[in-house]
């Protein structure tokens, strides 16, 4: 942690601004100490990291677990500068940027960034490309750990461990925030994302992913299975996120084209034709395979699905009155078959 934040953040118990006691410093990088807000709650800063998650903070505890758990077994893989770069495109794409040049000019006219969720960390880097600009990174996992660890140094990147519900900011605090796939794992999407943008700035942005709801077969599917993984331990449900993964894979080997001739209207399903695996993971069970990526990353990419206990869809309809209640107008809105990518301006 760098020194200077502790004026910048506050007690995500009570709002109340924090003091420091420091037991361990590094140059200007605070390793070990404690913040301690006028009320006296205290929070722990460990391994160069505030953990503001307090004890009372129950009811995400298994989400959590999950994905720190994903993060222990794939850090590496997520690390990986090929998956980095293609997730960069990606972000680029979904969200209107196009290219990261343009991207980088929207960065310079901003000045603090929160990335509510960062995984471990790529996001975060990439958001740092304006040196004039201070990034917070959040997350409530250990992948924290993992970003920490790798982003740690850059000057103006802040990692602490903290409940996107229960930041750690005043309101109108940012002029640009970012939740990539993200808020659809919290408690609830739809007040995650309310409570994100009371700490947006008037003329600033706010960038979410949330999945799409999918046709009914699908959508059964998933509640269906979801009952049974959410309730297995770690191990088991590796396992079975493997069995999924494998399908994925010898469905793909196939090699074959599905056409269907007409829309299936109660099925949500349109005419076209298909590769047989793809056909099979969108309409009807997450069996997600890619020969673009590591055989482990396919696996942790099913795993982050069944085991969270917190993982909803939404339709479009649900996403654009969210923006409209809280007076944010939509300047970019883009739907792929995975969920909605959707800028907003305060």
């Amino acid at each position: 942690m760098k020194v200077e934040i502790v004026n910048e953040i506050i007690c995500p118990e009570c709002q109340s601004d924090f003091s420091i006691k420091v037991k361990k410093k590094q140059k200007e990088e605070i390793i070990e100490g404690q913040l301690i807000c006028t009320k006296k709650h205290r929070f722990p800063i460990i391994g160069g990291i505030p953990r503001l998650v307090s004890d009372k903070q129950k009811d995400f505890i298994k989400t959590e677990d999950a994905f720190s758990s994903k993060w222990r077994n794939f850090n590496k893989t997520y690390h990986n500068k090929k998956w980095a770069d293609g997730q960069r495109k990606w972000f680029l794409e979904r969200f209107g940027w196009k290219t990261l040049s343009k991207f980088k000019s929207f960065l310079n006219t901003r000045t603090r960034v929160l990335d509510a969720g960062t995984g471990v960390g790529n996001s975060a880097k990439l958001f740092s490309l304006n040196p004039n600009a201070q990034v917070f990174a959040i997350d409530a996992s250990e992948s924290i750990e993992f970003a920490y660890r790798k982003f740690g140094k850059s000057q103006n990147i802040h990692f602490l461990q903290a409940d996107i519900r229960k930041l750690p900011f005043k309101k109108n605090f940012f002029d640009f925030i970012c939740s990539d796939q993200v808020l659809h794992h919290t408690k609830d999407t739809e007040s995650s994302f309310k409570m994100l943008t009371r700490l947006l700035k008037k003329g600033g942005l706010i960038s979410i992913y949330v999945y799409r709801k999918k046709g009914p077969m699908r959508e059964f599917a998933d509640d269906f299975i979801r009952q049974s993984t959410v309730k297995m331990t770690e191990k088991q449900c590796m396992e079975f996120s493997k069995d999924m993964t494998l399908l994925g894979k010898n469905l793909s080997q196939l090699k074959k084209k599905i056409t269907i001739p007409r829309d299936i209207p109660l099925l949500e399903i349109k005419a076209g034709t298909y590769d047989v695996q793809r056909f099979f993971y969108w309409n009807f069970l997450k069996c997600w395979w890619s020969p673009d990526v590591p055989f482990e990353q396919s696996v942790a990419t099913n795993y982050d699905w069944y085991f969270p206990k917190f993982a909803y869809r939404h339709t479009e309809k649900q996403v654009r009155k969210w923006f409209k209640d809280v007076k944010l107008k939509i300047v970019h809105f883009n739907e792929i078959e995975s969920g909605y990518s959707v800028n907003g301006k305060k």
